[in-house]
Parts: structure tokens; sequence; C-alpha cells
């Protein structure tokens, strides 16, 4: 009995080694270059001047967070301005419909000319159009106080500060870009492979990203229907990834392991 025990135990553990080697032999390995899963280059459409620059090159930045600030001033008036704006036309189109009111209240007891009465009409159309301005106004200002602070458009990590405290934004002219950013912790590794190779793999296919001695698990999100120019007889292949706490840059060497 203990015979027949061991050698069953034997044919389950050579069984799981030939299976162990089997896979590391028909592990395929391919080297893969790093680039940002988004990159995203910031401006603004407003005019002003850089009152505070936040942001740092190599910051974690959340979804929302400040990274310029133009000079808010100018804005806050105009906003001001747009609000007390607003509240004198829509005051103004109240009295022209109470005006109108009276006016057709005449005209019912034939106190009033046709003329009279559709003067009354147009003078509460003007207001009110005065008052539908006003109020695109109002959003405008809104707006372009809102575009006054550069802020990350998700969890980014801060590739670059172009922008300088007192600098001039004309964005009229020629938006320029004050800080590039990309999507915090997700990397794409981008390798390339012959048409057989990639005919064999599928979108989400789980693979392992090896990088100096750490390993991180990805998926293949991207398959080339096109070969690449400069590499005759090869399609590009993009795995995305979570690189966690790393510090991983563009460009980088990798090794992606199917």
């Amino acid at each position: 009995m203990k015979s027949n025990y061991m050698s069953k135990f034997l044919y389950v553990f050579l069984i799981g080694i030939t299976s162990l080697i089997s896979s590391a032999v028909n592990a395929e390995e391919f080297e893969a270059t790093l680039d940002w899963s988004k990159r995203v280059e910031l401006s603004t459409q407003v005019n002003g001047l850089v009152q505070k620059v936040y942001a740092q090159a190599g910051n974690i930045v959340a979804k929302g967070e400040v990274l310029v600030q133009l000079d808010p001033r100018s804005f806050k008036a105009d906003l001001k301005f747009a609000q007390a704006n607003l509240k004198n036309t829509d005051q103004q189109g109240q009295e022209a419909k109470r005006e109108l009111d009276r006016q057709a209240d005449m005209y019912d007891r034939s106190m009033l000319s046709d003329r009279d009465l559709q003067i009354a009409k147009n003078n509460l159309t003007a207001a009110q159009s005065q008052h539908f301005q006003a109020q695109s106004s109002l959003i405008k200002a809104k707006l372009n106080l809102e575009y006054s602070a550069i802020r990350a458009p998700f969890n980014a990590i801060v590739i670059n500060v172009l922008a300088v405290k007192g600098q001039v934004v004309a964005s009229q002219m020629n938006p320029p870009i004050l800080v590039i950013v990309a999507e915090a912790k997700r990397m794409i590794a981008r390798f390339y492979a012959t048409a057989d190779k990639v005919n064999s793999l599928v979108n989400h296919q789980g693979v392992k990203v090896k990088i100096s001695g750490d390993d991180f698990q990805g998926k293949i999100f991207n398959i080339a229907l096109e070969p690449e120019q400069s590499k005759a007889g090869y399609y590009a292949v993009d795995v995305i990834f979570d690189s966690k706490d790393k510090v991983l840059r563009a460009g980088q060497k990798v090794i992606i392991s199917l």
C-alpha cells in the first residue's frame, strides 16, 4: 500500500514538473517600450496673467486639482457686473410686462390705439431679449472665471510645467501649453510581432510586464490592423497595466511575457 501511494505521489509530482517546464518553454517574451496611457497638454481659452503655478514635474495630482491659476480679479469683476446686469434686465422686463398689461386694459376699453399697444408689446420683447443676453453674459462670465484655473482633468502625474508666474496668456492668438500631464499609475507597453503571432492574440488577454526585476500584471487592449511603417511586416500590440507606486518613464524598455 505504501509503495502504491509513493508511486502515485511521484507520478503527480513528475506531471507537475513537466507542466511547469512546458509552460516555461512555451512562454514567449518580447521587448517593449513604455508610453503614457493618457497624455494631455493643458491650456486655457481665456486671456490673463499667470498668478500662481502649483504644479511641479513628477507630482501626482488628483482630478480637479488646480495646477495653474491666472489672476482672477478681472474675471470676478466681470462676473459681478454680469450678475448686476441680469438683475437690472429682470426688473426692466417685469416693468415692461406690467406696462403692457396696463396698455392692454386701456385698449380693451377703447382708450388706446393699435399703434400704442404694439409699442408696448415691442418694449416687452426688447426687455426680454436684453434679459436673455444678460443670462448668456452671466454664463460666459462664470465659465471664464472657471477657465482661469487650469485643473487636472483626471488623476495624473505632472510630466512638464511650462507656465511661469507673471506670464501673459493670450489665448485668442495662439493658446500656449501651460502644463503637460499623463494618467497616474497607468502605463502602456508597446511591442511588435509578426502577423502570424498577432493573429493568435486577443484583446484583454492577460500578460506579464517585467521591469527591472518587478513583475506587473497587464492585458492586451489594442492590436494593430496595419503593419508599422518603420517595421515592415510587424504589427504594434499595446499592453496596459497598473504601475502602482513605481516611478516609470515613457521610452523605458521592458519585457512582455505571454
